[in-house]
């Protein structure tokens, strides 16, 4: 505990001071928003979102209403946490770094169990807490660190308590796994390699109660889902189906599996990536090392024999490929859920290659004191450049002075936080074109706005000739900074 206690202190420290920095992200404000409407309207809809502001072909029918376009755990754990410390960006962050503690804790668990090694588990956990994919995932509102949390703690509790008394094994288990999974699809792949960490322990124990309490947390949760979806099927149809479309694996094109799932899932994601600069290419000695981790894992005779790391190694297999088969679009945000077993196959090999010496001792140092370095210069990078302040606040302000209240501002949800869930900001990319609406202000986000727009192009080219014509006609741009472009209606 005297190692550990400060890790988790130093966890806490980078994922706050990466909270009060980081600039907010519209998913943050769309997650945010059917919580917020539970605790202050009765009602479970996202409001911040425009209708016609359709996922790929299909309108967001009814979105006001019913929240269908995700899995549901997550806003209502949201609305519970508000209920308690208030709402705000910030209160939705620290519920990740509080899930983040839960993760660590889980890999603790699940490390221990599997090896007994206490100097593996601390390892993995030391390298965790300072991983500044996981960092970021505990310092930003999205569901990702509570799904890698709950699945984690799924597999957790299954090796803790399996010997002892497998049924509560597999019901606590399997109700974690349920959990992630009501929190996010990508927890799927949780879901494959509990199922064959058990069957793999034992599968010679399983009778059919064991299954019958394997599914108990499903049909649970499956009933209190399909209760709220049978208030508007056809809603749910047109959200959740067009949420879901084409983010399977691409397994009939080989190309695309190997730019998707290595070049952007890893490569560009630490350091390389086209519009990456300067010193943020160091990132790639990370995955150097973790690289080097896991095969010298898989390829080791010794560390490949050990009944606990096999049993790792099954386990971790068949989750990474679930989860990459569910995950066909590797966004940045869901790297969490594979550095994690990265990290903990590079505990277990560096420790093993440290007791035998096979590699000098003061390489292993070096280069684990190289990581942790490269670590924290990433994070700290993120906190003095004060994004939040620096370019969000100051786009907000400026909206605060200029607009007022009867004006119409289409711009990205996540300037709800600071301008207030109100009606007349409206999240549509589209600007008006299918809705009608005409905005007096248009905030144009680089990351979601600026993409989408310059998707239309060729997407659907009426709706881009509509944005370009109406705003060279009737806006002039009045604010201009690194995140934000704003305009104003000719006259406003």
């Amino acid at each position: 505990m005297k190692i550990i206690l400060p890790i988790l202190l130093l966890f806490i420290v980078l994922a706050v001071l990466s909270a009060h920095v980081n600039l907010p992200g519209t998913d943050e404000a769309w997650f945010a928003s059917p919580a917020l409407n539970l605790i202050t309207k009765g009602y479970f809809g996202t409001s911040v979102l425009d209708p016609t502001a359709a996922f790929r072909t299909n309108n967001l029918t009814g979105i006001n209403q019913h929240t269908y376009w995700i899995v549901p755990l997550y806003p209502l754990v949201q609305a519970a946490w508000y209920r308690v410390v208030g709402f705000g960006l910030m209160h939705l962050r620290y519920l990740s770094a509080v899930w983040g503690l839960v993760a660590l804790w889980a890999w603790y668990r699940i490390l221990m169990a599997v090896c007994g090694d206490r100097r593996v588990a601390t390892l993995a956990v030391g390298l965790m807490a300072v991983d500044f994919t996981f960092v970021l995932a505990a310092s930003w509102g999205r569901m990702d660190m509570m799904a890698a949390a709950l699945g984690s703690a799924g597999l957790a509790a299954f090796l803790s308590l399996r010997e002892r008394h497998l049924i509560r094994a597999i019901l606590v288990s399997q109700s974690c796994v349920a959990g992630a999974g009501l929190s996010h699809p990508v927890a799927l792949g949780y879901f494959a390699g509990l199922a064959a960490l058990t069957l793999y322990s034992d599968w010679r124990r399983i009778r059919l109660p064991h299954v019958m309490a394997a599914c108990v947390p499903y049909l649970v949760g499956a009933a209190g889902w399909g209760l709220y979806i049978s208030q508007a099927p056809r809603d749910f149809i047109a959200q959740f189906g067009g949420n879901a479309a084409a983010r399977w694996m691409p397994l009939t094109d080989p190309a695309a599996l190997f730019r998707g799932q290595i070049l952007e899932r890893y490569w560009y994601m630490f350091g390389m990536a086209p519009d990456t600069r300067g010193l943020s290419h160091l990132k790639i000695l990370i995955l150097a090392a973790y690289a080097a981790g896991i095969l010298g894992a898989l390829w080791n005779r010794e560390i490949r024999r050990h009944a606990g790391y096999r049993t790792l190694l099954v386990t971790g297999g068949v989750t990474i490929l679930a989860m990459m088969a569910v995950d066909g679009e590797p966004h940045y945000f869901y790297l969490i859920h594979f550095v994690l077993w990265l990290i903990a196959f590079t505990a277990i090999a560096g420790v093993w290659y440290w007791d035998r010496r096979s590699v000098p001792r003061w390489a292993l140092v070096a280069v684990l004191a190289l990581v942790v370095l490269v670590q924290l210069a990433t994070t700290g990078r993120r906190v003095s450049q004060r994004a939040y302040s620096t370019i969000y606040l100051a786009t907000t302000d400026y909206l605060k002075q200029h607009a007022k209240s009867q004006n119409i501002i289409m711009g990205s949800s996540e300037l709800a936080f600071e301008l207030g869930y109100a009606d007349n900001l409206v999240d549509d990319h589209r600007l008006g074109f299918r809705s009608g609406k005409r905005p007096d202000f248009i905030v144009i986000d680089n990351n979601h706005y600026a993409e989408y727009i310059a998707q239309y192009e060729q997407r659907e080219p009426d709706t881009y000739r509509y944005i370009h014509d109406m705003m060279a006609r009737e806006f002039h741009q009045v604010l201009d900074n690194p995140g934000y472009k704003v305009y104003a209606r000719n006259g406003t």
